[in-house]
This record gives C-alpha cells, sequence and structure tokens, in this order.
C-alpha cells in the first residue's frame, strides 16, 4: 500500500530516533503512515514498531500495515490513554518515540472531514468521527464568550470580536465554505503569509480535540516508557504546541537540587535535550509547502 501523505521531516526522523537498528519503537500519531514506513525500511527485521492514533482511518490504515509486516503491532488511543495501552501489550521501553502533534495531510485533503478552509465539507473536525461535538455544533450552540475565549486563546485571532459576533449572526453554519466566507468578511487585520481562516480553524479543531491537554498528558506518559538512551521526537506546527513541549523539555532535563545547596561538577540529569528546533530543509519546503511550520525537538535519557 503507498503511502497516502508526504510526512513531514522523515529523514531527520529517521536518523535522531532509528539508532538502534533492532530496536522497540513506537509512533504515537501514525497518521498516514509516513513516517513509520521510513522508520521500517530503515531498521532491521528483528525491530519492533508499535503504532497508535485516535483516528479511525489511520488505526485501519495501520491494521493493513501490520497485516503485511510482522515487526509491526497497532491499536487505538489517544495520548491521554498510551499507559494503559502499552501496559495492557506488556510494552515498558522504547528506544525511540515520535509524536507528531496536530492534523496530518490525510485528514486536511480529505474534505468531508472539514479539517481544511480550501475545501467545502461539513463542519466536522473531529479526530474522532465516532465520539464528540462536531464543529458545527459547537459554533451553532456556542455563547459569544466561548467563542471569542476559543479564538483568542488557540487561535490566537487578533480580530475575535469581529469574527465571533459575524459567526453569531450568520448561524446555523453547516459547512466550511460558509464558515470562511463569515472569516474573510468580518476580518479587518489580515496577514499574509496566512490564510485568512488559519487561526479561526485551528482554534476550533484544537478546542474540539483537547489538543493541548492531550500533548500534556502525552508527553508525561511517553516520557515514562523511554529505555535509557531512548530518544523522543515531538513535531509541532504551531507556537503553543512549540512552548509546551520546549517547557516540558526543559523541566525533564533540569538538575533537581535542594536550594542552597553548594555543588560543584557536572551533574546528572535523567534527560538531555538533543536538539532545540529542527526544521525543513529549503528542498523540503519546495516539495511540501506544508512543512513549513513544523519544528522538532529531540530528548534523550541518559540514566
Amino acid at each position: 500500500m503507498g503511502i497516502l501523505h508526504t510526512p513531514v521531516l522523515v529523514d531527520e526522523v529517521v536518523s535522531i530516533l532509528g539508532t538502534k537498528l533492532d530496536g522497540c519503537y513506537l509512533d504515537t500519531t501514525f497518521g498516514g503512515g509516513g513516517h513509520s514506513r521510513a522508520l521500517l525500511h530503515h531498521l532491521a527485521p528483528t525491530a519492533n514498531l508499535f503504532v497508535s492514533d485516535r483516528d479511525p482511518v489511520a488505526v485501519n490504515l495501520a491494521q493493513q500495515l501490520a497485516a503485511t509486516d510482522s515487526r509491526v503491532a497497532y491499536d487505538t488511543a489517544k495520548f491521554s490513554e498510551l499507559a494503559q495501552i502499552l501496559s495492557k501489550r506488556e510494552l515498558r521501553a522504547f528506544d525511540g518515540i515520535l509524536m507528531d502533534i496536530g492534523v496530518s495531510s490525510m485528514q486536511l485533503d480529505d474534505a468531508a472531514r472539514g479539517f481544511s478552509f480550501l475545501r467545502d465539507g461539513p463542519l466536522d473536525m473531529r479526530m474522532d468521527l465516532t465520539q464528540g461535538e462536531t464543529a458545527a455544533d459547537w459554533l451553532n450552540r456556542a455563547s459569544f464568550n466561548e467563542i471569542s475565549q476559543i479564538l483568542n486563546e488557540f487561535g490566537e485571532e487578533r480580530d475575535t470580536h469581529r469574527i465571533t459576533k459575524a459567526i453569531l449572526e450568520a448561524r446555523p453554519l453547516t459547512s466550511t465554505t460558509q464558515l470562511v466566507r463569515v472569516i474573510n468578511q468580518a476580518a479587518k487585520v489580515r496577514d499574509s503569509r496566512k490564510h485568512v481562516a488559519t487561526r479561526v480553524f485551528q482554534a476550533i479543531r484544537i478546542y474540539l480535540n483537547d489538543e493541548l491537554e492531550e500533548l500534556r498528558k502525552g508527553l508525561l506518559i511517553v516520557g515514562q516508557f523511554l529505555a535509557v538512551s531512548g530518544r523522543l521526537a515531538v513535531i509541532s506546527f504551531h507556537s503553543l504546541e512549540h512552548r509546551i513541549v520546549r517547557e516540558q523539555f526543559l523541566s525533564w532535563s533540569a538538575v533537581k537540587l535542594p536550594a542552597k545547596l553548594p555543588v560543584r561538577g557536572a551533574q546528572n540529569r535523567s534527560m538531555k535535550i538533543i536538539e532545540r528546533g529542527i526544521q525543513p530543509s529549503t528542498r523540503e519546503l519546495q516539495i511540501n509547502k506544508r512543512a513549513s511550520a513544523a519544528l522538532m525537538q529531540v530528548i534523550e535519557r541518559v540514566e
């Protein structure tokens, strides 16, 4: 089966994570499987790869991959459910873990999912189509204060008041095209580098899927499943995600000592930061413009 999307920073992921060819690896965001397939191509026949995703469509693709490669096992899981899933399968230590945050190309390219402001489709935006309310459900019932708070907090939208007012006046909303039209007519502050609907769609998607809280929980969980010398690579796509990952990595890599304790010499850390911010190369950006906002941070367990 062919790769259904273009994975971001795939060469960097393989070179940084795949240091133990016969090791045990975890891809927590399988998506279309691009990163997993690249890792499998690099790893030895004796390696193992466990993959998970919260999107049933992605899990179905993972199932198909597992049917053709005995090194692969899979399950359905949000980040916050990983500890239970991994413990149930008696998976305790990974040599490399990947978290590729946010919406995948596969989801963006499917108009029926409602993630893309460039395609006409239903206002859905759920990562898991089997549960939770859709973007239309929420937008058509939420108050002015609720909507404006979400657009401001998760989208950092600068035209929050005008756009929220326009949404309320245009209700009921049912399609992505309707929402884009409303945003376009209401927004006065423009950013030449972004589509006018980018921040609003981002904010709604993050809110509906509880993405930032899932990221926080997921980081704490996978950190417990890193083997000694194991590496965790996190690819994020906007400042809110970048910040959460950076702060967690700094917390893990800090020396924790009692206050005012006189100490000399190097101090042991359980983790060390390997990469603070790898970005796509010019060549990759020429092939995949969606990679432009990607940032990969990597940390390694040292004891």
